[in-house]
C-alpha cells in the first residue's frame, strides 16, 4: 500500500479530517472545485505546465468528455497548501490506488519508499489532455519567455497566501488546462489512479506530498 493510499480514500469520502491531529495542530483539509476538465482524447498529461518536462499521457486513459477537477487544501495554524489534486471521473468511491504509469515506468521496479512522478520546477502543475499538451507547447514555443502571458496573468490573478490555480482555456481553441501550485514548490510529484470496487476507474490523484504518513 502506497504511504497516502488511507488518506486519499478519506479525503474522496470526505472523512479526512479525523485522521488529523486537529487539536494539536489546529489541521484540516478543505475542498476547493476548479471547473471542469476537457478530455478529448482521454489521455491524460500531469506536467508542470510552465516547463513542460514530461509530455507523455499515462498508459490508462478514460472515456473523452469533461470531467470535475478538485484540490483538497491542507490547513494547519495558519498555513495552507494544496496537497492534492484529482479528477473525478464518477462518484464511485475508490477501494484502492495504483500508480499513474507512463510508458516504459514499472511498478514493481519500485522500492517501498519510492514512487513515478513528474517534475516540477515552476511551482505548478497541471492536468491536461495529450492534445492539449501538444497545442500548449506550440504555442509556448512561439511565446516570449517560453510562457503564454494570458496564463502566467491567469494565475496571478487567482492567488492566495500560498497558492495559485487556473482553468485556462489555450487561446483559440475549446481546450484547457487546469493547474494548481503545488504544495511547498518545486520536486517530483506521484498520481495515482483511484480504482472502485468494480474494477473501474473512478479517480486520478496527485499527492503533492505536503502530509506525511498517518
Amino acid at each position: 500500500m502506497y504511504m497516502n493510499e488511507t488518506l486519499m480514500s478519506a479525503l474522496r469520502s470526505g472523512t479526512a479530517d479525523r485522521l488529523l491531529k486537529r487539536d494539536k495542530f489546529k489541521e484540516s483539509f478543505r475542498e476547493q472545485g476548479l471547473g471542469k476538465i476537457k478530455l478529448p482524447t482521454g489521455k491524460i498529461v500531469a506536467d508542470d505546465p510552465c516547463v513542460l518536462f514530461e509530455m507523455e499521457p499515462f498508459t490508462k486513459c478514460v472515456p473523452p468528455g469533461e470531467y470535475p477537477v478538485m484540490l483538497y487544501i491542507y490547513h494547519c495554524e495558519d498555513d495552507q497548501r494544496v496537497a492534492f489534486a484529482e479528477i473525478r471521473f464518477n462518484e464511485n468511491m475508490p477501494v484502492r490506488f495504483e500508480p499513474a504509469l507512463v510508458g516504459g515506468q514499472d511498478a514493481r521496479e519500485l522500492q517501498a519508499d519510492e514512487f513515478f512522478g513528474y517534475g516540477v520546477d515552476a511551482g505548478t502543475g497541471c492536468f491536461m489532455d495529450e492534445q492539449t499538451c501538444q497545442k500548449l507547447e506550440e504555442l509556448t514555443e512561439a511565446a516570449k519567455d517560453g510562457i503564454l502571458p494570458e496564463f502566467d496573468q491567469a494565475l496571478a490573478e487567482s492567488y492566495v497566501d500560498t497558492y495559485s490555480t487556473a482553468n485556462f482555456n489555450l487561446p483559440g481553441t475549446d481546450l484547457n488546462v487546469v493547474a494548481f501550485s503545488s504544495g511547498y514548490g518545486d520536486g517530483s510529484y506521484p498520481s495515482f489512479w483511484g480504482i472502485d470496487d468494480m474494477g473501474r476507474l473512478c479517480c486520478l490523484m496527485t499527492d503533492f506530498c505536503v502530509v506525511d504518513t498517518l
